[in-house]
């Protein structure tokens, strides 16, 4: 469909016919000499908006034509050594009195972003859309290469790269409000050069939920936020804390998922109670139980007093050395057929637990796929979830899935893949686009993270320790980036070379990991959660199904990524590690338990290891309801060094069937997978 903007009775007609497929191409207003952008919106969502109107976007990137929005994060100019802007740990950036200027700019152009109007394709609502709800395109004209299209990248070896474009175009967009709006009218004249400059070195702060002791972000705790400017100090409602409406959602197009009522709300919830009905003013005006957040988050802190527990461990072997077979083991949860049974572990699966621990069990937005990017935390976790795969790639430079036997296989397709294609490093990262010719972005070009100006404080390679003589030492980089991750995140680590004797440099052991795979749509496509417990009470750690049916996320037809995954019954896989409560157990003489050699633990875990799932509000699921849930025990073994840039090697793993042989969910000798 294309048609020109001559006044006011051909845009309403253009309106009222659009439907998802018409992209209006070529409108013009008669008082400006650029096109208006195409509207982002689905006649459900047009009905119900109040006098809809087309965004006119500025001339900078709609010059002639209607054009794709260019993604190219925060301008910059790298140093001559390749410096560029650090993407900083949040409560360290924030908490610092120094950076109070900083934080004001990035708060109030937050505020703003979030009230854009939500039929402009460039405001907080849209661009938060693009992850699964309300199901329409974003910035693009193309038709489905497959029945049913969308967006969503879960249990997809395009995970980690896919989020990276989403994270610099919501850093992109912050900078420009702050740029356009914010300094014009809170700086004076005179100021303007440091705030303009304060602005230009912005880049998202990342929320370290794995260091010890893990916490909320201070930012987003409180409900009201101070900021001040040169001539003026005020309170504003926190934007960090809930995204809010001035509607309820469902006029919106955000409708109820697995039966959570998001459809009547008008903000965002973290861990909010059981919904009821009629629905509590709470659940519609958006909680936030902090509390509770933290609980969840230290729950499986099975190392007291240390707060060594299962995300700070996760992560360690996330990044230890060799852990991985293979790139696609690393970047998802999805089962590659005879994958070894270290990696069962992932950066996904990880940042499923993430989800689910600060949405809660009761269908806070986090914990849901189509709507966990209106909490403003998502931004905070997924910057995190982009630093993890930074310091990855830089440990582990060569890894990558340009070799077509680390390609997976999508058997039904999505938006942008073919039935049957197997997806590679240069496939399109819809629908995120480079320029403003609709080029999109893919996987090898985001593979080098710095030349789109930002780097993480463990990943700065110009620093002059790391050039004696004026030449760059990569040993010297490589190996201050191990010690980095040991002073983080070893924590079974440290508790192993803590009982070593002095005179020993490294100390070995049985290493123990239990490992989850199930069908991602097991339950028809609602999230559910397995839970692992060392003896009648102890929870050592949980796999979370980060899921939503396939017609409530992505697109018109629902995602088409998740259709294909429930159509082949796709499996996906998780991993709790349990050496270190195995090792408490050791140390309690109620325990029956002398030692972790694989006789004693095996016989110990015949009795003491059990499972059970649970979906939304804390149902428990019978284990005959989902046949293809195997649970298993491996034993491997760890080396741990104490030499500080030297991390931990993890090997020769072998499973314990007698185990989980024979007990429901559990995995036996004769299956493989």
């Amino acid at each position: 469909m294309s048609s020109v903007y001559t006044g006011p009775a051909s845009k309403a007609a253009c309106i009222e016919g659009a439907t998802l497929e018409c992209r209006i191409k070529e409108i013009f207003d008669s008082k400006r000499d650029y096109p208006i952008h195409p509207l982002r919106t689905s006649p459900k969502a047009l009905g119900a908006i109040p006098n809809p109107q087309l965004f006119v976007e500025p001339p900078s990137w709609n010059i002639h034509g209607v054009q794709t929005f260019p993604i190219t994060g925060v301008p910059f100019t790298p140093g001559p050594r390749g410096q560029v802007p650090i993407r900083q740990d949040v409560d360290s950036w924030y908490l610092n009195p120094q950076n109070g200027k900083q934080v004001s700019l990035f708060l109030v152009a937050l505020q703003k972003f979030q009230q854009i109007p939500y039929a402009q394709k460039l405001s907080y609502f849209q661009i938060a859309g693009i992850h699964g709800l309300p199901l329409i395109p974003w910035d693009e004209n193309t038709q489905s290469k497959s029945p049913g299209y969308g967006y969503c990248t879960h249990n997809s070896i395009l995970f980690p790269t896919w989020h990276r474009p989403y994270m610099f175009l919501f850093e992109q967009r912050i900078y420009e409000i702050m740029i356009q709006e914010v300094i014009p009218q809170s700086v004076p004249p005179n100021d303007r050069p440091e705030y303009i400059a304060l602005a230009k070195d912005f880049r998202l702060p990342f929320w370290d939920w794995a260091k010890k002791p893990t916490d909320l972000p201070a930012i987003a705790k409180d409900p009201t936020i101070s900021v001040f400017f040169p001539q003026a100090k005020y309170t504003i409602p926190n934007p960090f804390y809930k995204f809010t409406t001035t509607e309820v959602m469902g006029n919106l197009g955000i409708t109820d998922v697995d039966g959570v009522p998001y459809s009547k709300v008008k903000a965002t919830s973290k861990c909010p109670p059981v919904p009821k009905n009629p629905l509590q003013s709470d659940w519609i005006n958006g909680t936030q139980d902090n509390a509770q957040v933290v609980t969840n988050l230290r729950t499986h802190a099975w190392y007291q007093p240390k707060d060594y527990g299962t995300i700070g461990e996760a992560v360690y072997r996330l990044l230890s050395e060799n852990y991985f077979s293979t790139y696609d083991a690393f970047a998802s949860t999805r089962l590659t057929q005879g994958q070894p049974p270290a990696d069962y572990l992932s950066i996904e699966g990880i940042h499923n637990n993430i989800h689910n621990w600060t949405g809660g069990d009761n269908g806070g937005h986090m914990s849901s796929p189509p709507v966990s990017s209106f909490d403003p935390i998502f931004w905070l976790h997924h910057c995190n979830v982009d630093r993890q795969f930074a310091i990855w790639q830089a440990l582990n430079p060569n890894a990558w899935f340009t070799d077509p036997s680390q390609q997976l296989t999508d058997p039904a397709g999505n938006w942008s893949t073919p039935a049957g294609t197997k997806v590679n490093p240069k496939w399109a990262l819809e629908p995120f686009h480079l320029n403003a010719n609709g080029l999109y972005y893919n996987s090898d070009d985001i593979r080098e993270w710095q030349k789109y100006g930002y780097s993480y404080p463990e990943l700065q390679p110009w620093l002059p320790q790391y050039w004696p003589n004026g030449q760059f030492n990569q040993l010297l980089y490589t190996a201050s980036i191990k010690a980095a991750v040991n002073n983080l995140y070893s924590n079974s680590r440290s508790v192993l070379l803590g009982s070593t004797p002095s005179s020993d440099d490294k100390a070995s052991h049985h290493d123990y990991v239990v490992n989850v795979v199930y069908k991602k749509f097991a339950l028809g496509g609602d999230a559910f959660k397995v839970h692992i417990y060392v003896g009648k009470d102890k929870e050592v750690g949980t796999v979370y199904n980060f899921s939503a049916r396939p017609d409530e996320t992505g697109g018109p037809e629902g995602c088409g990524n998740c259709r294909s995954q429930q159509e082949d019954e796709t499996l996906a896989t998780g991993q709790v590690h349990i050496t270190v409560p195995l090792l408490h157990d050791v140390e309690d003489s109620a325990i029956p338990l002398s030692s972790l050699h694989p006789d004693h633990v095996e016989e110990y875990l015949k009795k003491s290891l059990h499972w059970k799932v649970t979906k939304l509000y804390g149902e428990e699921v019978p284990l005959d309801s989902i046949p293809s849930l195997k649970v298993s025990l491996a034993v491997g073994t760890g080396e741990h060094y104490k030499d500080e840039t030297q991390l931990s090697k993890y090997h020769s793993y072998r499973i314990l069937h007698s185990v989980t042989e024979g007990r429901a969910g559990g995995l036996g000798h004769t299956e493989h997978y």
